[in-house]
């Protein structure tokens, strides 16, 4: 069997594109399949993915795992190595004297992302941007081949390497079968809107709150789940629920991608507000967003690129202008038309079976590998 190694110091375990679709998928298809992240406990999952801890660091001391990993992939002589943190393309000029097949697995448009590091002082953010689009170009061009969620991704990448896949962040549609929904939550006879991802003032954290504060107690729920990237945002939030939206807004802390269906189950609609920036002004469609719809959920988006001309097109929600205004006559046009909701969901839902699951595009990734594993070496 071809042994595989995928590599991340940054995502979680259990971590959705790399562990459920990428990994399992390889390893049904007959590969030998690792996955390395921080925090995973050791064994065999119920695919056949074997799980590998890495030692779980603050983001100013990764690359102290350099040396441990460097030492694993030497005894382990993986066929391929495949990386998802821009961090460890540095890695590439030393293993691929022993690793004959590197891949490049890139999840967001990271000069622009590091561009919005909320830790990184304003005063640096365009030279650290700069420096990490060059580098990133640089080193990618050593690998075998390169995966992006998006097609404008492969701009920042030049034109090495050839094989390239754009493999988007779709959901497995089999997770949100059968769901059982939660029930305190499914109970609730206001509007239900939820959100779970990210929680970032570029994803439409503040906006949300702000719509919120603007309607009523009495007719919507925002159920508001994930992790903070920013500890003065945190703060922010928790100081007004506190200050009176704790009646309408629910913070679940991260949900893990077991539980969500669970909690997308129990709600009406999915709200994807983002903000346009450099990062998000792109074609990029929210991962949340066609979860959501994978279970049945009617949808609120921010009107950007690629996102509004789909909602429109496959009917499943509403595209509004981004910002407050925007979102808080969303949330208003929604609650006036409750009872067409249900065949939003039903729309959005037939999308995600038609044309928007991973199993609808995991071939490619089978076939990018047949292609990266192909010749000698």
């Amino acid at each position: 069997m071809t042994r595989v190694v995928h590599l991340s110091v940054v995502h979680r375990p259990d971590d959705p594109r790399i562990l459920e679709r990428e990994c399992r998928t390889l390893a049904r298809a007959g590969y030998d399949v690792m996955y390395m992240a921080p925090g995973a406990q050791p064994g065999w999952d119920a695919a056949g993915v074997l799980l590998a801890p890495l030692p779980q660091r603050g983001r100013r001391t990764r690359f102290l795992s350099s040396a441990g990993i460097v030492r694993s992939l030497r005894a382990l002589r993986p066929r391929v190595l495949h990386v998802h943190d821009p961090e460890l393309l540095t890695l590439f000029p030393i293993v691929k004297a022993f690793v004959p097949r590197l891949v490049y697995d890139m999840h967001e448009y990271v000069p622009e992302a590091v561009a919005g590091k909320p830790y990184l002082p304003q005063a640096v953010r365009p030279a650290a941007s700069r420096t990490t689009a060059l580098a990133q170009r640089s080193l990618a061009a050593l690998a075998s081949g390169v995966v992006v969620v998006t097609e404008g991704q492969l701009d920042a990448l030049g034109s090495e390497p050839e094989l390239r896949l754009v493999s988007p962040n779709y959901p497995r549609l089999e997770r949100f079968k059968d769901a059982v929904p939660v029930p305190e939550l499914a109970a609730d006879p206001r509007l239900k809107i939820v959100y779970v991802g990210s929680l970032s003032r570029a994803r439409g954290c503040t906006v949300m709150l702000d719509v919120m504060e603007r309607l009523g107690p009495e007719e919507a729920v925002l159920y508001l789940g994930g992790t903070f990237n920013d500890a003065a945002l945190e703060d922010e939030v928790k100081a007004r629920l506190a200050a009176g939206l704790e009646d309408r807004v629910k913070l679940l802390g991260r949900v893990p991608p077991a539980e969500l269906p669970r909690y997308l189950g129990a709600a009406d609609v999915v709200w994807v507000p983002s903000v346009p920036t450099a990062q998000y002004s792109n074609t990029a469609v929210a991962t949340k967003l066609f979860e959501g719809m994978a279970m049945g959920l009617a949808a609120l988006v921010s009107d950007l690129p690629g996102r509004g001309e789909f909602i429109r097109t496959e009917r499943c929600g509403l595209a509004v202008a981004p910002g407050v205004q925007g979102h808080l006559e969303g949330v208003r046009r929604l609650l006036a038309r409750r009872a067409d909701l249900p065949g939003m969901g039903a729309r959005a839902r037939a999308a995600v079976a038609r044309r928007y699951s991973w199993e609808a595009v995991e071939r490619d990734l089978v076939d990018f590998y047949g292609a990266l594993c192909s010749g000698p070496g």
